[in-house]
């Protein structure tokens, strides 16, 4: 039997790109989008579009949460020294401040809510500063995993997406986070180790739906020379876009090797003026329109793509939660009833 993982990348505000897809694939599909799949993988900007589909929040009320909310999360900021100014601020504090994301999440969740409240598997990368390990939040669907469905999903939420540079380090629990992005940024492969070691699925059975944020491909001209410095590197998010772009190819590399035609990625590479222009923080309505525009010409080109339809044919079975709210597993009734 198939199992269909949705694999959704990080990428800022970027992420109204993957946000815009899947709500035609959701209108497509005649049903929320996340009963297409067994589990839900996100980072970043993925991550909290993953803990809105979770509850079955309409696609599209994401959309419209990142259309309203975006210059909240990445106001524009004058620069009146260009360069120097980025330099100057990014030395000594983020770009910008939590408030308008943490908010932007709450309308899309809701306020209290819980990760156990999730309705469908979840796996959320981040990287715990204060341990200095990578951690990946996940609904308690494993005997294992008693822990992250006491979390607040906007904490969760909050950790994943506390990109370097633009938002300060996230606490969950006494510990600091930053994004997943920096080692997951498409946490596709974090998805196939998660079906056959927890899940015990067959890699045989596994489907990806891949969705990117347009970020998967960056370059340079030699117009700028070799001797590059910090001056260089962080002017237009160069270093950040080289090191999301060159991982999220390589586990493209990775991953379309292990699954052939059952591995479907919905990206979009852009026009040089395009990359200079959409930035991970650039919520221009300007950038609006365009990403929104990048987004529904992709659909229109895949939409009759006989693999994607017949993945979003498939519908998952319930899945067993083992803790909280929504704890569906046997034993642990068995268990709680008689305690």
């Amino acid at each position: 039997m198939a199992f269909n993982i949705l694999a959704l990348s990080g990428g800022g505000f970027l992420g109204l790109f993957s946000a815009q897809l899947l709500a035609h694939l959701e209108k497509q599909a005649g049903v929320p989008i996340a009963r297409c799949f067994d589990l839900i993988c996100g980072t970043s900007i993925g991550g909290i579009v993953a803990l809105g589909l979770s509850l079955e929040i309409p696609a599209a009320d994401i959309v419209k949460a990142f259309e309203e909310n975006g210059q909240r999360i990445f106001p524009p900021r004058s620069r009146p020294f260009g360069v120097l100014s980025d330099m100057w601020q990014f030395g000594i504090r983020p770009k910008h401040d939590p408030k308008g994301l943490r908010d932007t999440v709450t309308a899309i969740v809701g306020p209290g809510r819980l990760l156990g409240e999730a309705r469908h598997r979840l796996l959320i990368p981040a990287v715990n500063m204060t341990k200095g390990k990578i951690q990946m939040f996940k609904t308690p669907h494993h005997p294992n995993f008693q822990r992250d469905h006491l979390l607040s999903m906007i904490d969760v939420a909050l950790a994943t997406s506390a990109a370097p540079l633009f938002l300060p380090l996230a606490e969950v629990n006494n510990s600091l986070f930053t994004d997943g992005g920096l080692y997951a940024n498409a946490p596709d492969i974090c998805g196939i180790h998660e079906a056959t070691h927890f899940l015990n699925e067959s890699r045989d059975d596994v489907h990806i739906l891949s969705i990117g944020t347009t970020t998967a491909s960056f370059s340079l001209p030699h117009k700028h020379g070799v001797n590059f410095g910090a001056m260089q590197w962080l002017t237009k998010q160069r270093l950040i876009s080289t090191v999301m772009s060159a991982q999220q190819q390589l586990t493209h590399f990775l991953v379309q090797h292990q699954l052939g035609e059952r591995y479907i990625r919905l990206d979009r590479d852009l026009s040089a003026e395009q990359n200079a222009e959409l930035v991970l923080d650039n919520a221009s309505e300007m950038a609006r329109k365009t990403i929104l525009g990048l987004a529904d010409a992709l659909y229109q080109e895949r939409c009759v793509d006989q693999n994607l339809r017949t993945l979003l044919a498939h519908r998952a079975q319930t899945p067993t939660f083992f803790y909280g709210p929504n704890a569906n597993d046997t034993l642990v009734r068995l268990s709680d009833s008689t305690s």
